[in-house]
């Protein structure tokens, strides 16, 4: 005598069990088909994909000449702001050199010497 619970219980555990190999089976590779090798429908164009050549810009002779030399121009050193000279003051007690400090604004020494006094 078998009771129907049993063979419902028996049913539905090898259902499971099935479920679950089928989950963790390793699927068939399908290969990848471009979209060339396979149009969408007869009438349509096979897209091509769009590809830009770079090409380099060299100056030509002209652009070269047109600059001209370089002139001996005095540069501009930029102004550090009175708010900035308090920093200034903190990295020098912490270490750092009055070169490193003209550096980091890109000015000359002589200027941070003169706002170190």
């Amino acid at each position: 005598m078998f009771d129907r619970s049993q063979d419902h219980d028996r049913l539905r555990s090898k259902n499971a069990r099935q479920t679950a190999e089928a989950l963790f089976t390793p699927k068939p590779a399908t290969p990848e088909q471009s979209f060339a090798e396979t149009p969408a429908s007869s009438r349509e164009e096979v897209r091509r994909p769009r590809v830009l050549a770079i090409s380099r810009t060299v100056p030509s002779l002209s652009q070269v000449e047109a600059v001209g030399p370089i002139s001996p121009k005095p540069q501009v050193t930029p102004k550090i702001p009175k708010s900035q000279f308090a920093r200034i003051r903190a990295w020098r007690r912490y270490g750092m050199t009055i070169r490193q400090v003209a550096e980091v604004y890109g000015v000359a020494v002589d200027e941070i010497e003169r706002i170190l006094r």
